[in-house]
């Protein structure tokens, strides 16, 4: 791992254990076992270090639910395995998720970084638009109903961290449900 990589881990580690405002650059050197000036040869502040962070998870995040999406199976289908991966990304990658949780509406987020975030959430949009074309999905605005099972999924997984396969896939189909016309 080089410098940058355990720069970024230790700010995951210190942002969802301490919070945004408890934790200093400085904290993040210490924990990372590099100098301040180390840390600001790869970050100028502490907001592009949670922007860079934000978008690297996200990016992760996206690449594994893609991973073998097949946008020619019916609509369901890809609903269903693209939610159960993002379920399974959360629960093998507890930091990341916490910390996704809590920066996901931050004002520190850039444009830049909700924009390059925006474009990894199209293939997910295109389930929803295809099924919202076939006349499965309600006729909603797609981003409220990516928010609305986002949410739905969310919680559950907050409220039971040691969900098994059954519980997800129940949950994957009442998000389901909610949504199909």
């Amino acid at each position: 791992m080089n410098k940058k990589d355990n720069i970024l881990k230790a700010a995951l580690k210190l942002f969802v254990e301490q919070g945004e405002q408890a934790t200093s650059m400085k904290w993040i050197a210490k924990e990372a076992k590099c100098g301040i000036g180390t840390m600001y040869n790869y970050f100028e502040s502490k907001e592009e270090l949670i922007n860079e962070l934000y978008v690297d998870i996200k990016t992760k995040l996206f690449k594994y639910i893609l991973e073998e999406h097949d946008t020619n199976a019916p609509v369901k289908q890809q609903f269903v395995q693209a939610w159960l991966k993002s379920m399974n990304y959360a629960i093998s990658n507890k930091l990341e998720y916490k910390f996704l949780q809590a920066f996901s509406h931050s004002p520190i987020l850039s444009a830049e970084a909700t924009e390059k975030v925006n474009k990894l959430l199209y293939p997910l949009f295109e389930i929803y638009e295809k099924g919202k074309k076939e006349g499965i999905i309600k006729n909603q605005d797609t981003i409220n109903l990516v928010i609305f099972t986002n949410g739905a999924i969310a919680a559950s997984i907050c409220n039971n961290p040691n969900i098994d396969e059954q519980m997800k896939n129940n949950i994957v189909l009442m998000a389901w449900d909610a949504i199909k016309n």
